[in-house]
This record gives C-alpha cells, sequence and structure tokens, in this order.
C-alpha cells in the first residue's frame, strides 16, 4: 500500500476537528450491491438474491420504471411487504439510487422537488428505524457552465431532505460537469456544509483521469464528506474507458480503498454497483453470476485490507 495508514488517520481527524475519532473507534463497515443489475428478477427476488449471497446491505435502485421505484413500490400494501421482505433477509437499505439531475427550467424543478419527496418517503416506508441514503449524480457536461445551477437547486434539496429526515449523496461522475472531489466540495461550501448532504466516492470515476488522480489524493480530497462509496471497476482499451464488476479488473486494489477509507473514519457501505454497460441489451449477461463475483471478490478485498464486516 502507497498509503500511510496511520498519518492518514490522524490527518483526517484533524481535518474533521476530531469529529471522526468516535467513529474510528468503533466497528466495520458493510458490504452491499445494488438492484441496478437485478432488474431481470422481481424486487422481492432480488433481495433475497442479495441476502443468500452473503451480503450485509442493498441499495434499491428506484430510478423511473425500475423495480424499485416509486410509482411501482407504490400502495402500502406493497411497501409493507418489500419491507417485510428486507427484514426477513436480515439485511439493510443502505440507500435508493437516484438520478435527480437538476433542471434549469422552473416546472420541471418543482417536479423534481416531488420526486425527491417521494424517494425520502419511500425510503421510511422501507426501512423506519433509518432511511436510506437517497445517492444521485447530477449530469451535465460543462463544470463552470452548470455549477450555479447545482449549487441552487441543491440547496432546495437539501431543504426537502431536512423537512423530511433524508440524507442525500451527490456522486462526481467522469461523464458529467461535477468529475473530481473538489467539485463537489466546492457545492457543499457553497451550502454551509449542510448535515443532509454527503458524497459519494466512486473511484471507477478517477481511475484514468487525466492528470492522474490516485487512491490516496481523492480519499484524502474526498473525507470526511464521504457518506456512502459506490464500487466497480474500470478498465482503458482503445484507449476508452468501460465499467467492470467490482474486482473483476487488475486496475486497482480495492483493499487500498476500503482501508484508507476505514482509516479515516468511514464506517459506511462499500455498494457493488453493476453498470448498465455491463447488463443493458446484453444477453450473455447474468444476473446471478455477477451478484456471486461482486461478493466474492470484494469480501475478500476486506480480508486484504483487516476490515471487519457488520
Amino acid at each position: 500500500m502507497t498509503l500511510n495508514r496511520r498519518n492518514f488517520c490522524k490527518a483526517a481527524i484533524l481535518s474533521s476537528g476530531g469529529g471522526l475519532l468516535a467513529a474510528a473507534e468503533k466497528g466495520g463497515c458493510g458490504l452491499a450491491i445494488g438492484t441496478y443489475g437485478l432488474q431481470s428478477l422481481p424486487l422481492a427476488e432480488a433481495i433475497q438474491l442479495i441476502a443468500k449471497t452473503g451480503y450485509n446491505a442493498l441499495e434499491i435502485t428506484a430510478l423511473p420504471d425500475t423495480t424499485g421505484a416509486p410509482s411501482v413500490i407504490k400502495s402500502p400494501e406493497d411497501r409493507k411487504q418489500i419491507r417485510s421482505v428486507i427484514e426477513d433477509s436480515g439485511l439493510r437499505l443502505c440507500a435508493l439510487m437516484a438520478g435527480l439531475e437538476p433542471q434549469q427550467d422552473e416546472a420541471k424543478h418543482k417536479e423534481q422537488l416531488a420526486d425527491l419527496y417521494y424517494l425520502i418517503e419511500l425510503g421510511h416506508a422501507l426501512s423506519p428505524e433509518k432511511a436510506p441514503i437517497i445517492q444521485t449524480i447530477l449530469g451535465g457536461k460543462n463544470w463552470s457552465e452548470s455549477r450555479d445551477l447545482f449549487r441552487d437547486r441543491i440547496a432546495d434539496w437539501v431543504q426537502v431532505a431536512a423537512d423530511q429526515r433524508g440524507q442525500l449523496s451527490i456522486k462526481p461522475h467522469r461523464s458529467h460537469a461535477m468529475t473530481v472531489p473538489a467539485e463537489a466540495n466546492w457545492l457543499m461550501d457553497q451550502l454551509g456544509s449542510p448535515d443532509r448532504l454527503g458524497m459519494v466516492y466512486d473511484y471507477s470515476h478517477y481511475a484514468f483521469h487525466e492528470p492522474p488522480l490516485s487512491i490516496e489524493e481523492t480519499v484524502t480530497a474526498s473525507l470526511p464528506r464521504v457518506n456512502y462509496v459506490a464500487v466497480k471497476d474500470a478498465v482503458k482499451e482503445d484507449g476508452k474507458v468501460r465499467f467492470a464488476l467490482a474486482g473483476e479488473s487488475d486496475s486497482w486494489d480495492h483493499a487500498e480503498i476500503i482501508s484508507a477509507l476505514y482509516d479515516g473514519g468511514y464506517r459506511g457501505d462499500f455498494c457493488c454497483e453493476v453498470s448498465a454497460q455491463i447488463w443493458k441489451n446484453n444477453p450473455a449477461y447474468d444476473a446471478v453470476k455477477a451478484t456471486v463475483q461482486c461478493y466474492e471478490k470484494m469480501d475478500a478485498a476486506f480480508h486484504r485490507a483487516g476490515v471487519a464486516r457488520r
């Protein structure tokens, strides 16, 4: 490992005013997977598969027209049934995957605020004891042209989250306007670092960046604002970056990421994400096999990192 773990932990604690110290003394982290790559299965079956495989937690994809959308799990009976499946499985519902890309049009923005309201409502219905994080990308193509809109729209999102006791997490994305931790930090600084807003860490969006971005520098730039971690691989072929299953390539070692975040005080979940590049319009894709492969690779990474799972 290139990162000095003890020094990194100390620096992260100091940078957060000591607030990570208590967290650093407790527990381990969870291993989760999302239902994004399990759209071929009914949601209840996907949850049971995730539990049977050995994961600690799950993320439900709640994008429009997916098995976990608020408009699909709509009735009180449907929500009670899915909640029961989750409880019986022993899994924690750690997040809902959303697609809340900030809208310039005021009418569309108001519709999006309503969408966020319903997402948080769904989260409370499925996990009353601890509402799942609403994690989302932001879209856009140009940071300098998008950042003020992002700031202003996210300010309204945060208000909805505060009113509804929700938690948000925004993800830098290699193909969108917000691509690196520094840009997410700028947004949170502009908004006064609200408690209801955090950052998704996903190194697959930083790998092969120009100029290069290491695990050490991206973790350092992201902590202590990381409240969720997405996990997948990325490989570069013929000058293009494509996503792969977690641990499938040798592009980097996920154990290094687990160690760095853990030593920095992170005690949340690491959620395997099966990119649409892998499963959409791919007749050869096997959802069960992918679920098992991600588990085996990431469970081994936790062991190499020496971090307990909970």
